[in-house]
Formats: structure tokens, C-alpha cells, sequence
């Protein structure tokens, strides 16, 4: 019974040592976007994220959200293309998320 309290006593000891340098460690772990909330570019984000900003919404801020992991509905594929940001047309919304780009506008980029 003692050795459990002196144990409790200590790692309570360490989490209120640790606690107040929790938001600067935290921080330090960060993106700077994720920081502010914002984005510009993906190379604010993480490792899987991108920078996911609204529909034709190419030069404004965005948010770091994840990308994509499936793009199929009901096991299949839903085509109905758009172009993305970059000027490249992608098959669909996701499969633009999975590459990174954020959609311009629907329907093929012009050539």
C-alpha cells in the first residue's frame, strides 16, 4: 500500500513539474501553421497534410488538414474531374486532396 502511494506521490510530483512547459514543448513539436491555424503553402503542414483551402480559393490562407486516405464511394470511384490549383485536372475533389492541390474551379483545366 505505501510503495503504491510513494509512486502515485512521484508521478504526480513530475506532471506538476512538467506541466507548465507542456505548451512550449508542444510548440517546439509543431508546424509553424499549425501554431497560427493558418497555411499558405503545403510546406506548412505535415508530413500527410496539405494545405486544404476553399473551393477556388487558390492564393488565400487555408487550414492543414489531412490527406485524403480512400477517394472511392461504395468501393468505386466517382469521376467527375476538376482543376486544381496547380493547373494539372484530377479525376475528382480527393484524388486533388491526395496530390496536395486544392480544386480552382470544376471541370478539366484548359490545355
Amino acid at each position: 500500500m505505501r510503495r503504491h502511494k510513494a509512486i502515485r506521490t512521484a508521478l504526480l510530483g513530475t506532471l506538476f513539474l512538467l506541466l507548465p512547459a507542456l505548451p512550449a514543448i508542444l510548440a517546439a513539436e509543431a508546424p509553424a501553421a499549425a501554431a497560427s491555424g493558418t497555411c499558405k503553402t503545403n510546406d506548412q503542414c505535415g508530413k500527410d497534410e496539405f494545405c486544404a483551402k476553399f473551393f477556388g480559393s487558390c492564393e488565400d490562407s487555408g487550414k492543414c488538414e489531412a490527406k485524403p486516405q480512400d477517394c472511392t464511394e461504395r468501393g468505386k470511384l466517382l469521376v467527375k474531374p476538376v482543376c486544381g490549383c496547380d493547373g494539372k485536372s484530377y479525376d475528382n475533389f480527393c484524388l486533388a486532396a491526395v496530390a496536395g492541390a486544392n480544386v480552382k474551379q470544376e471541370g478539366k483545366c484548359a490545355p
